[in-house]
């Protein structure tokens, strides 16, 4: 009797005790919360990127939105957030809304405009199409710091030429900072410089010259780019 009650007992607390509870697995809460996409700063403003992407043709570029609080300063924002993509030039925007496909017959030089919203805040950019044998000297530059450091010369730290026939060069980036822009030409090996705007125009500069290419090494002399503000121009060859 004292057995059977025992076992009565155990069926009772057994029928009463509460069913297990089924768990997430680990990670979904994560995945399936929305994203936030409320400004991190009550300063600043979404964009694309700080410098126009330069993309041959037939290539796909994937848009990754990006909040500044500051010049020089981007913190990424989730792409879920960018909404309403729309394209205008030479290409085309895939079935997921943020992918950017460059038709493979556009012409170097031309500009793909995009526009977005993240929230009810608007961000647009280009992307500039180029051909690597046609424009070769499409993309950043610096001259290595320590070849220059060791000559006592101040190092040219960018020096970025965009498809669409644009340069900017500057000896110490900071932020958007740059020393001076302007056009470029380069033909049968020489390169010419044309300023139109800067901080820093060096008044020693010829603004053309031969130069060496050879892949992703640039040899011109520097009084083609002339002298910093402060300390004298370096000889080093550049490296993209």
């Amino acid at each position: 009797m004292k057995k059977s009650g025992l076992c009565l007992a155990a069926l009772f607390l057994a029928a009463c005790a509460n069913p297990p509870e089924e768990r997430a697995p680990l990670g979904a809460a994560a995945i399936d919360a929305p994203a936030n996409c409320a400004p991190p700063s009550s300063f600043g403003g979404f964009l694309f990127w700080m410098e126009p992407p330069a993309v041959p043709p037939g290539a796909s570029l994937v848009l990754q939105p990006w909040f500044t609080p500051q010049p020089g300063v981007m913190e990424p924002v989730p792409g879920a957030c960018l909404e309403g993509v729309a394209i205008a030039g030479p290409a085309t925007l895939e079935a997921d809304g943020r992918t950017v496909k460059i038709n493979a017959d556009a012409d170097p030089g031309a500009a793909v405009q995009v526009e977005g919203k993240v929230g009810d805040a608007s961000l647009s950019g280009r992307i500039l199409v180029y051909l690597a044998e046609a424009q070769p000297l499409v993309g950043k530059w610096a001259q290595a710091e320590e070849a220059c450091t060791q000559a006592g010369a101040e190092p040219v730290r960018e020096l970025i030429f965009h498809p669409d026939g644009t340069f900017a060069l500057t000896w110490t980036p900071f932020e958007v900072y740059k020393d001076y822009w302007g056009t470029y030409t380069f033909e049968d090996g020489t390169l010419t410089l044309i300023p139109d705007g800067g901080n820093h125009i060096p008044s020693d500069a010829s603004f053309s010259g031969k130069v060496e290419l050879d892949s992703d090494a640039l040899k011109l002399s520097p009084s083609v780019f002339g002298s910093p503000a402060r300390g004298s121009a370096c000889a080093a060859p550049f490296a993209r």
